[in-house]
């Protein structure tokens, strides 16, 4: 007589959202992907899960509703092919504001040495001296 018991990992009338029901393979990386959500949130509202040996049928509650945002803040949605240069202008927020609050915008730093390409102008630019410079070149030449 072998017979497997999975074990809830979670109060199924205290989860206030779906319950998810692990499946091999399952990371709780993955599974916070899935539901949108972070690690961070899964582990608080799931205590007792090892995450280092999730089982196929362990049960994982999974929170309702969009995350919970800071009083004072307002959530955003990255659209794709969006760029950070595009939503600055779009919200009106400078990078630092931005990135000061938002760990994935403050994680991209660049190291020392890193080779940036710069592109070249295709035409040339016409260096323009100051009025001063321009008179007293011109007078000097008289």
């Amino acid at each position: 007589m072998n017979k497997k018991i999975y074990l809830s990992m979670c109060n199924k009338n205290g989860c206030s959202g779906p319950v998810h029901v692990v499946e091999p393979g399952d990371t709780l990386y993955g599974i916070a992907q899935k539901y949108h959500t972070r690690v961070r949130v899964l582990l608080d509202l799931n205590p007792f899960v090892d995450i280092y040996n999730l089982q196929p049928g362990d049960e994982i509650c999974i929170p309702s509703g969009p995350p919970t945002v800071q009083a004072g803040f307002k959530p955003y949605v990255v659209k794709p092919k969006e760029t950070v240069g595009e939503i600055l202008k779009k919200l009106s927020v400078s990078f630092e504001d931005l990135a000061r609050v938002n760990k994935v915008l403050s994680d991209l730093t660049l190291r020392p040495g890193t080779i940036l390409l710069v592109p070249m102008r295709k035409e040339p630019r016409e260096v323009r001296m100051p009025e001063e410079e321009r008179t007293s070149a011109v007078s000097g030449m008289a």
